[in-house]
């Protein structure tokens, strides 16, 4: 009997960007030429630092010294699938789906928290400006209300392009919205 390998199967997204951010760790070039395609802004940058399952809230509070001014118990839990810290002192927080569409709810505790940031980050601790990444399945037809709550949009198989070593697992999550 042949052994089926978990890669094949999982429709969890979290598979998925665990393979990009130790991607990105090896070679952020790619991301970062796909993000600076996307929005001006960000292109001529380069890459300081990269978070996978990011806990921010919880994190930066508890950092000897704290990165952050206030505790905010409600969204110490909430996590970044992705976050890019760029030279420029932005962060890209890269919010991604595989199997399933976003949902308007999560969205909104994102862009809740782009404006806390912003707020209780302390001068040691300065981010520039914050920007929202959604990463999913190009069979994914995003609503225009849904998309423009995004900065920018990016699909799985512009990962497949922009990171061709694992092809077959960007392209597997690309493939299984709604399976």
């Amino acid at each position: 009997m042949p052994i089926v390998k978990w890669s094949k199967i999982t429709r969890e997204e979290r598979f998925f960007t665990s393979l990009l951010f130790h991607d990105i760790l090896h070679d952020n070039k790619p991301i970062l030429n796909l993000l600076g395609n996307r929005l001006e802004e960000l292109s001529d940058l380069s890459l300081v630092d990269v978070g996978y399952e990011v806990c921010f809230f919880r994190d930066a509070f508890h950092a000897k010294p704290a990165l952050i001014k206030e505790r905010q118990q409600l969204l110490e839990k909430q996590t970044f699938d992705l976050a890019l810290w760029l030279s420029d002192q932005s962060l890209v927080i890269i919010e991604a789906k595989a199997q399933q569409g976003f949902h308007m709810a999560q969205i909104k505790a994102l862009q809740q928290s782009r404006s806390i940031i912003r707020r209780i980050s302390t001068p040691t601790y300065s981010i520039s400006k914050i920007h929202l990444i959604g990463l999913c399945s190009s069979k994914y037809g995003l609503k225009k209300s849904t998309e423009q709550e995004f900065d920018s949009i990016i699909r799985w198989m512009e990962i497949v392009n922009s990171y061709p070593s694992h092809k077959e697992e960007y392209s597997r999550a690309d493939c299984i919205y709604r399976d």
